[in-house]
């Protein structure tokens, strides 16, 4: 699962830090913490780490950002 999680947050402009496991929180939903690499962050140095969500039932995951919103 975290190799998957780590490609689609890349995918995502997410940084996630693979050293650090995911925490369960229910059944098929984890949490963690990613950073978004924003233009801000990548040129101010501006970066924040917020909470994500990973929905992992059935083959695919979902990326859930703080305010329970997918991400696209």
């Amino acid at each position: 699962m975290i190799d998957t999680l780590t490609e689609m947050c890349t995918s995502f402009n997410l940084v996630y830090d693979d050293s650090v496991t995911p925490i369960k929180i229910g059944p098929d939903c984890y949490m963690f913490y990613a950073t978004r690499l924003s233009h801000e962050c990548r040129t101010a140095g501006y970066c924040k780490e917020d909470k994500y969500f990973a929905l992992t039932g059935g083959k695919s995951i979902v990326i859930l950002n703080k305010d329970m919103n997918r991400i696209e």
